[in-house]
């Protein structure tokens, strides 16, 4: 069976939880795709964990590529460096994707030549649940009135893999900070849209419950929401530069465990 789409799974220290999620990736029921795990230079025993679990799958679907270079922007560019399928999702080692979701990705690209990314919606609940389906209509709610935002995190982001590329893809010469999946949604959105679907979604950890060194202030939030498209360049590479640089939040923030 040939590979559509390759899963980026960059991790660091996710001992105790990249195994579930390895495991929810193993029981997609497409299994046309290659996982490409990213170890950035673990210190505990994330990667014994992670080959345990994918002992359990066909061999050759995935492979465990060492990335020493510290951050999740350096990874996911070796790992893009790799990639060889018209697709590629990035997932995230502390999130449960649902059986249905690598069909859903294919299926959405497949319907429509102008997406350039897919995103999925972030649920905290049971999908079945009223919590779920408000999360839903507030985000496709967003989607339709913001088109040319991002309103999912790098956990739920899935690129055609040439637009990506064309687009810059990840590095940190362009965005050395947090924030990287709202950066690189910006680029790709120069050549395409997004899509979001209310069948397509995941349910990432809630364990960084302070997330005020690797995230926006709400003066921040509020201007790339309401701000017109024109400006977001202006947005991104002066004005959220600078300040992300004075708070130094650059990407290896994301490699602090202040779970809380």
């Amino acid at each position: 069976m040939s590979a559509l789409i390759t899963i980026l799974l960059p991790f660091f220290n996710e001992e105790g939880w990249i195994g579930a999620t390895i495991d929810s990736l193993i029981a997609q029921h497409d299994q046309r795709f290659h996982l490409i795990l990213l170890d950035n230079a673990s210190t505990d025993g994330g990667r014994a964990e992670a080959e345990r679990h994918l002992a359990r799958w066909e061999a050759g679907m995935s492979r465990i590529v060492p990335v020493a270079i510290p951050g999740k922007t350096n990874a996911l560019s070796a790992g893009l460096s790799l990639v060889t399928t018209p697709y590629v999702a990035i997932c995230d080692a502390d999130t449960h994707y649902p059986p249905c979701y690598i069909a859903n990705c294919l299926k959405l690209f497949a319907a429509h030549a102008d997406a350039t990314a897919v995103m999925a919606i972030d649920l905290y609940d049971a999908a079945d649940s009223a919590a779920a389906k408000r999360r839903m209509n507030r985000v496709l709610g967003k989607a339709r009135r913001n088109r040319d935002r991002c309103h999912a995190g790098g956990y739920a982001q899935a690129f055609r893999t040439d637009a990506l590329r064309q687009a810059g893809g990840f590095d940190t010469q362009r965005w050395p900070f947090v924030l990287e999946d709202h950066e690189i949604i910006h680029r790709v959105h120069r050549l395409g849209i997004s899509l979001y679907d209310a069948g397509h979604y995941c349910h990432p950890s809630t364990r960084r419950a302070d997330r005020r060194c690797v995230s926006w202030t709400r003066f921040e939030r509020l201007l790339y929401r309401f701000l017109p498209r024109s400006r977001m360049d202006w947005f991104f590479y002066e004005f959220l530069w600078r300040r992300l640089e004075h708070r130094r939040a650059f990407a290896a923030a994301l490699r602090e465990k202040n779970w809380t």
